[in-house]
C-alpha cells in the first residue's frame, strides 16, 4: 500500500529538492520560518494564500504540490506519476494545441534517438 504524503511533507520534499533551508524558503515566501517548520511537521495548516506564496517561492504550481506522487521509488510508479502529471497539464488544451504538443514531443523523441 502506497502512503500518500501530507502537504507538509510535500513542501519539505520540494524544499529539499531545491536545496533550500527552511529559513531561505520562508524568506522567499515572506512567511515566518517557525511557521514553515510547523507546516512541514503538520502541526499547522496553511491557508490558500500561504500555499500560493510557498509554491511561487519553490517555483512549482499548486497542482504539482497536490499531485499524488508515490513515495515508493519504483520505476513503474514514478513513470505512472509522470504520465498522470502530463495528463493533468494537457487536460484543458484544445485539439489544435494538443496536435502541436504531440508534434513537439515526436521531434524531441526523434532527436533523442539520434
Amino acid at each position: 500500500m502506497v502512503m500518500k504524503k501530507t502537504v507538509g511533507e510535500k513542501i519539505r520534499s520540494f524544499r529539499q529538492q531545491k536545496k533550500l533551508t527552511q529559513e531561505q524558503l520562508a524568506l522567499r515566501a515572506e512567511i515566518n520560518p517557525v511557521f514553515l517548520g510547523h507546516l512541514e511537521r503538520n502541526l499547522k495548516s496553511p491557508t490558500i494564500t500561504t500555499l500560493e506564496k510557498i509554491t511561487r517561492a519553490l517555483g512549482i504550481t499548486m497542482s504539482e504540490l497536490f499531485l499524488d506522487v508515490p513515495n515508493n521509488d519504483s520505476e513503474i510508479e514514478v513513470r505512472q506519476a509522470s504520465i498522470q502529471h502530463i495528463n493533468y497539464l494537457l487536460k484543458d488544451l484544445s485539439n489544435e494545441e494538443l496536435d502541436k504538443i504531440t508534434g513537439i514531443l515526436k521531434e524531441i523523441i526523434d532527436w533523442k534517438k539520434m
